[in-house]
């Protein structure tokens, strides 16, 4: 395996360099390299500085058994992103062993790692092969513990007080960008590139459970968490800050004079509560109308994904898709029944969708797709808000993008 030590260094700035290309050019191993590392480091660069490290889908801890002088640490399948910027992906749900520990208490990481694949004889001009040099590399991950939790990096502060003085919208927006980036970002990078997983300790009978005093697992904030915590927000229009308030107020002690004034207070406050309900519509429109243009493309993911092995299966993918590219075509996302109604009539296809799966796909990920569609299935009948039944159509068509497919697999026609 090749860790951290042994790769190249990328988590500074320095300027990217790359091959230029031209007829008769030789090219080398080294070119080969700068290729790849061009491609790495900028992609890495850009991953860090804006979706940050952590847990990006998945990765759960299953169990942590001791099983004859070692640990067998069971995790879920997922994705995490590491301190430099690097993608780990862990494929199927996985079990790993590592030495046992000698205190009482650990904290796991996964981290990223390469294996050497295909070793091939390396020609030599003066003979015959001498040496032989690994002709892939594998991107894969180690599951590693240590004793001490890992330092937690503090939630950065944003002083609104201070910058939100001005009444153009832009210019406040400006000033709260250029305070945190005065504050917080610079070019020092974490030297951490494992993921934190969760703390764990040894009851009295020798088994692990989590621990519930341990940090918990490190979360990458990607831009669907930020939108839909925003979103949440804007919606509540009736208590967002969950602040206190006297259930009888005191009676005011008005003055007559100031009767127009208190008029002219309340029809501010009407326009004003206008203006957030339509904000609050224009937000709950756009979630909508994203929710199915993300549906259509994910299905149409699926359909090509299931060509070469299922007619069927795709077949249905594409139906689902064009019913759902049917729908935003109509603009059914600006009413709320009909966005629901529309769900109603896709909800039989999704059903037969995950029917004819089994045998084509693994069961984890069919169990996972037929998971969702019942969820989408609750929130349609329990009368859910409108944004959890958009959620969970999100869900299954994320779900559906996401099934693995048998290698045993053959085309059906």
């Amino acid at each position: 395996m090749v860790h951290d030590s042994e790769q190249t260094d990328t988590t500074g700035t320095n300027q990217f360099e790359k091959n230029r290309f031209f007829d008769g050019k030789l090219m080398t191993a080294g070119d080969m390299r700068t290729e790849q590392q061009y491609h790495a480091e900028r992609l890495e660069l850009v991953t860090r500085h804006t979706t940050g490290s952590g847990i990006v889908r998945g990765l759960g801890v299953r169990s942590v058994e001791s099983t004859d002088g070692e640990l067998a640490i069971s995790v879920d399948s997922g994705v995490a992103i590491d301190g430099v910027g690097r993608p780990i992906v862990v494929d199927s749900p996985t079990t790993k062993s590592v030495p046992a520990p000698e205190g009482e208490e650990i904290h796991l990481f996964v981290r990223f790692d390469e294996v050497a694949l295909e070793s091939v004889p390396v020609p030599d001009a003066d003979g015959p092969p001498s040496e032989t040099e690994a002709n892939r590399h594998v991107e894969v991950f180690e599951l590693i513990y240590r004793e001490s939790p890992p330092d937690q990096e503090s939630i950065p502060m944003v002083d609104l007080a201070a910058n939100t003085s001005a009444d153009d919208p832009r210019t406040v927006a400006d000033r709260i960008a250029a305070g945190y980036h005065e504050k917080y970002r610079s070019d020092d990078v974490d030297g951490e590139t494992a993921v934190y997983l969760g703390g764990f300790e040894r009851e009295a009978d020798g088994s692990w459970v989590r621990s519930q005093t341990a940090p918990q697992p490190e979360y990458a904030y990607d831009h669907d968490l930020l939108y839909a915590t925003l979103i949440e927000h804007i919606a509540d229009t009736e208590n967002p800050h969950q602040t206190e308030v006297e259930a009888e107020p005191p009676e005011p002690q008005l003055d007559p004079a100031e009767v127009d004034g208190i008029h002219e207070r309340v029809d501010y406050l009407q326009s004003e509560l206008a203006d957030v309900k339509r904000r609050q519509q224009t937000a709950t429109t756009h979630l909508l109308r994203k929710t199915l243009d993300t549906t259509a493309r994910l299905f149409r993911s699926t359909a090509e994904m299931f060509a070469d092995h299922s007619g069927p299966v795709s077949k249905t993918a594409r139906e689902i898709a064009q019913q759902v590219d049917d729908a935003s075509r109509a603009e059914s996302y600006t009413d709320t029944d009909q966005y629901l109604s529309t769900l109603r009539e896709l909800y039989p296809s999704l059903a037969a969708f995950g029917d004819q799966l089994s045998g084509i796909t693994s069961e984890s990920t069919v169990d996972r797709y037929l998971d969702a569609v019942a969820e989408l299935r609750e929130a349609l009948e329990a009368d859910q808000p409108v944004e959890d039944v958009a959620v969970g159509l999100d869900g299954v068509a994320e779900a559906a993008v996401d099934l693995d497919l048998l290698h045993s697999a053959t085309a059906e026609l």
